[in-house]
């Protein structure tokens, strides 16, 4: 008789966060796979569970599901744990639950501790619909991409994204994303948790050179106009001043008729795009 997959929730930072099945579950199976073993040794010493480990993670994950496969279909059970939260959310696992399906395997969830739910739990936002969309891609054309369907997407979002680049993106965002909030969380669970609605001031994101990050955006209100597009309002603004020998404000009241906007409304998002592009310029190599 085959054995069973069990998908196990690890907490996120508190090792306290942690079901009391998920420890049975952990002291029963053959063995567990981690994605890293060194960290998973950790929540397992501090709960005295003594259980062989294997490694599972992205770039052995096709290798290991084979072999974990043959010990299921030999009668073993697996944990599979990834080194915070649920397993196969922005973490290895997927590949593993798939063979495992493929070859008639029982696949059990024992649901804990997310990154996601514990950041929309407390970011106050409406939360009938949202999309989790990971981390933003590093650089380039497809970075751009990943926040254009930001821009677009109407429901509420969640994502990761790291401490080199968090500073980077909250600048992003800020330009991009006028009319919505956003809630930031570093470190969930641990000792130095913290969050913050709208971090949107310099001073805020220079402090958040390290921990571990998620941002919630909040859903668009029905209705919402569709955004002022920053860089092109900026641009016109400064034509305006430039060659058409305009005050500031003389240029912002005209181009806020011509876009049927309030001159606060167009004001606050030109404000936005120039500490973007001031921040672009200070981070760039």
């Amino acid at each position: 008789m085959a054995g069973t997959l069990f998908v196990v929730a690890t907490p996120i930072g508190n090792l306290e966060d942690v079901t009391l099945r998920a420890l049975r579950i952990l002291r029963e199976v053959d063995v567990i796979a981690a994605e890293d073993t060194r960290r998973t040794a950790r929540l397992l010493a501090h709960y005295e569970i003594r259980k062989p480990l294997t490694s599972v993670r992205e770039h052995n994950e096709a290798r290991a599901a084979a072999a974990l496969v043959g010990r299921m279909k030999r009668g073993e059970s697996v944990a599979l744990v990834s080194d915070a939260g649920t397993p196969g959310i922005s973490d290895p696992g997927a590949r593993l639950v798939a063979a495992a399906r493929e070859r008639g395997i029982p696949v059990v969830p024992i649901p804990g501790p997310s990154a996601v739910a514990a950041a929309i739990s407390i970011a106050g936002f409406p939360m009938d619909e949202f999309v989790f969309m990971g981390f933003p891609p590093h650089g380039g054309s497809a970075r751009a991409d990943w926040f254009r369907r930001i821009k677009e997407e109407v429901r509420a979002v969640v994502f990761f994204e790291a401490p080199h680049r968090i500073h980077r993106t909250l600048a992003e965002l800020t330009s991009l994303l006028v009319n919505r909030h956003i809630m930031l969380g570093r470190e969930l669970t641990k000792v130095h948790e913290f969050s913050v609605v709208q971090p949107t001031s310099v001073e805020l994101a220079e402090t958040l050179s390290r921990g571990e990050f998620v941002l919630v955006i909040s859903p668009a209100e029905r209705g919402q106009k569709e955004p002022i597009e920053a860089e092109r309002a900026t641009t016109l603004i400064d034509a305006l001043i430039s060659a058409g020998g305009m005050e500031e404000s003389e240029a912002v009241q005209l181009l806020a008729r011509a876009l049927s906007v309030e001159d606060r409304e167009l004001i606050k998002v030109v404000k936005k795009y120039r500490i973007y592009v001031k921040q672009q310029n200070r981070v760039a190599p």
